[in-house]
């Protein structure tokens, strides 16, 4: 019953008001206090969101809310996906029609896959929040992105972009380097990254999955023993490909919009430092000399913020990896090179102080900790460009 009452409110809202609308939700929240507590939080979250309407394209919420009436259908991956896709176009369609709005169809396409790629992610996540609630405000945030960032593309290009990345993702499932969620969350950035610029970042990209994967594996019957290897066999999930992908895909689609070529290596400075991240953690574990960034003291393998000798080396490695592909590829060129390398391997250290501070005290977690650095790597390239 929730979910039709705020389907409705959703086709309300294509020719109402924002304010009516608003009022309506409020009502069905006044009502939902008859319903269980799961249902009341998923209508607490979409009045939340419909406030937020007033203020913003109302499209972008609306059609978040109108997908929660679809949310009783799931079945399986693919199902899923063209479930929830069709139910976007259906309502960015219509909203577009009754509207008048000149939004492109191949828009209308690219974001009703964005959102049901989004949707399906939620249902494949491991979380003690109601699945409805997250996914009420995951769909809205990347509508919300992506009425900010609207990539230059047609159906051909979008086509082909999504099936390169669903396949190679499909095939990292299949040789469990990564999980169902990592499988969702890889094929959303690679379509983003495709589209806002070309295969070649894409390819970026790839090398860091794939060399990171190897990196995961080297030793790993060893980490398992010490209790220290990434858990499932080192099968990436969505929290780690988002922690680790996020930032290279701001700066990627920020070079796309504005075609400014810092952006593009602050880019390759961010992924540089996810590869060299992950190998100096993965390689620097079977280390026997480990010591915390903060002190310098000497702690066991695999301690959040520890550092060794062949863990820094292996982080240059790592760098150099990817900015000699970049290069390679027309990205970038040796000019580059000191600004690239330096800041991506200052966003390792940064991301180690933060795994030995926050991380390790539970204000951040391993995922957020990636974040930060990546996205510190990409900053410091582009302030060291700009300067």
């Amino acid at each position: 019953m929730l979910h039709l009452l705020l389907s409705i409110v959703a086709f309300v809202a294509v020719v109402a008001d924002p304010r009516l609308t608003f009022t309506l939700t409020l009502v069905i929240l006044f009502y939902a206090t008859r319903f269980n507590e799961r249902d009341f939080k998923v209508a607490v979250t979409a009045t939340i969101l419909s406030a937020l309407a007033i203020f913003m394209q109302k499209e972008i919420v609306y059609a978040a809310i109108f997908l929660l009436f679809f949310y009783d259908f799931r079945r399986n991956l693919l199902w899923d996906i063209a479930v929830y896709f069709s139910a976007s176009m259906l309502y960015f369609s219509v909203f577009s029609f009754v509207n008048g709005s000149s939004i492109p169809f191949e828009y209308i396409v690219f974001i009703s896959l964005s959102g049901a790629l989004s949707a399906t992610l939620v249902e494949t996540i491991k979380t003690e929040t109601e699945k409805r609630v997250v996914l009420l405000i995951a769909v809205a945030t990347t509508f919300a992105v992506f009425r900010i960032y609207i990539p230059d593309t047609s159906l051909q290009d979008l086509a082909i972009a999504f099936a390169i990345s669903f396949l190679i993702s499909l095939l990292a499932l299949k040789a469990k380097i990564a999980d169902e969620s990592g499988l969702m969350s890889a094929t959303i950035i690679g379509t983003t990254t495709i589209l806002f610029t070309d295969f070649r970042f894409f390819a970026v990209l790839l090398a860091f999955y794939l060399l990171g994967s190897l990196a995961t594996k080297f030793r790993y019957s060893t980490k398992l023993k010490l209790g220290i290897a990434e858990p499932s066999g080192g099968a990436r999930g969505f929290s780690n490909v988002f922690g680790n992908s996020l930032a290279p895909l701001f700066f990627a689609m920020n070079f796309g919009v504005t075609g400014d070529p810092f952006f593009a290596l602050a880019f390759i400075a961010s992924v540089a430092e996810a590869l060299g991240d992950t190998m100096a953690s993965e390689i620097g574990k079977t280390a026997r000399n480990v010591y915390l960034i903060t002190n310098f003291k000497r702690v066991a393998p695999g301690t959040s913020g520890g550092v060794s000798l062949i863990g820094e080396i292996s982080a240059l490695l790592g760098i150099l990896a990817i900015f000699l592909l970049s290069s390679a590829l027309g990205i970038s060129d040796l000019f580059y090179a000191v600004p690239i390398v330096l800041s991506a391997f200052l966003g390792i250290h940064v991301d180690s102080f933060l795994g030995a501070t926050l991380e390790e005290k539970g204000y951040l977690n391993n995922s957020a900790v990636n974040f930060l650095g990546t996205l510190s790597a990409g900053a410091l390239c582009y302030l060291f460009l700009i300067l």
